[in-house]
């Protein structure tokens, strides 16, 4: 798997190794306390209606569902057939009823002032103008409604190897490539102020991987790296060592830092 593709999920067909891994990510806990708090600052509650931008295969749509019924409803909306296909199913399964669309979050198929909460996770760092998703979401969103926003500081992403220098040149070069937003906690709070979005407030969570999940994403950037000519055929075989080792011991530390971004439009 590679986050670079997540710049363009419409054109990936074969999906199942993201929804593994995406699987696997969602179950860590310090990213459900940050989505824990981003349900209680946009009080999501029975009766609300809500949209999820970048819904993905639903994860986090069903449990939204789920807090919102009987009253309530929820829509998905995400730019990968695959995975809309995927929430429907799922939903299904679950016998929920949420509304799943396929679209675009810079072209929202939604009316004016529609929804009492927007959210979108991981979806602003692969767009090269995030500017335009943010006013969609403003749109779409009813005077008074309140937005959450779940971001990383990719720029942080780290694994504990002895070679400090060959973790930088590797993690650098994935920053590079995977995504469109290296440090998008950065300039996000100045463009909800832009946007005349009031009441921001900013929480913050390092996201600690399994051992499994981080000796697998780290060993896979070091290969990208290597076939990038970003690091040698040695250099690439040491920091497969080092990752291993880590594994088999079971002291793989790898972390990236998160960010909760929730506000109200005026």
């Amino acid at each position: 798997m590679e986050l670079r593709h997540f710049k363009s999920m419409n054109q990936v067909h074969e999906t199942s190794e993201y929804i593994k891994a995406l699987e696997a990510f969602d179950g860590i806990p310090q990213l459900q306390e940050l989505k824990s708090l981003a349900i209680e600052r946009t009080n999501m509650a029975p009766g609300k209606s809500v949209l999820d931008v970048g819904c993905g295969f639903g994860l986090e749509t069903l449990r939204l569902a789920k807090k919102v019924a009987p009253a309530g409803r929820v829509t998905g909306v995400d730019v990968s057939p695959e995975f809309v296909d995927e929430a429907i199913r799922r939903a299904r399964t679950a016998e929920l009823e949420v509304d799943y669309k396929v679209g675009d979050a810079r072209r929202l198929p939604f009316a004016d002032d529609t929804f009492d909460c927007v959210r979108a996770e991981r979806i602003l760092i692969y767009l090269k103008d995030f500017s335009n998703a943010l006013a969609e979401m403003e749109r779409v969103l009813k005077p008074g409604g309140r937005m959450a926003l779940i971001e990383p500081d990719f720029s942080t992403n780290t694994i504990n190897t002895d070679d400090r220098l060959l973790m930088r040149r590797i993690v650098d070069h994935e920053t590079s490539q995977a995504v469109e937003q290296s440090y998008l906690p950065g300039p996000l709070a100045a463009a909800l102020e832009d946007l005349g979005f009031a009441d921001i407030e900013i929480a913050t969570r390092v996201l600690i991987f399994p051992q499994d999940l981080g000796a697998s994403y780290f060993n896979s950037i070091g290969l990208h790296a290597n076939e990038a000519g970003v690091v040698s055929e040695g250099e690439l075989e040491e920091w497969r060592g080092a990752i291993d080792l880590l594994r088999k011991n079971n002291h793989v530390f790898a972390s990236i830092g998160y960010f909760l971004f929730t506000a109200s439009r005026n």
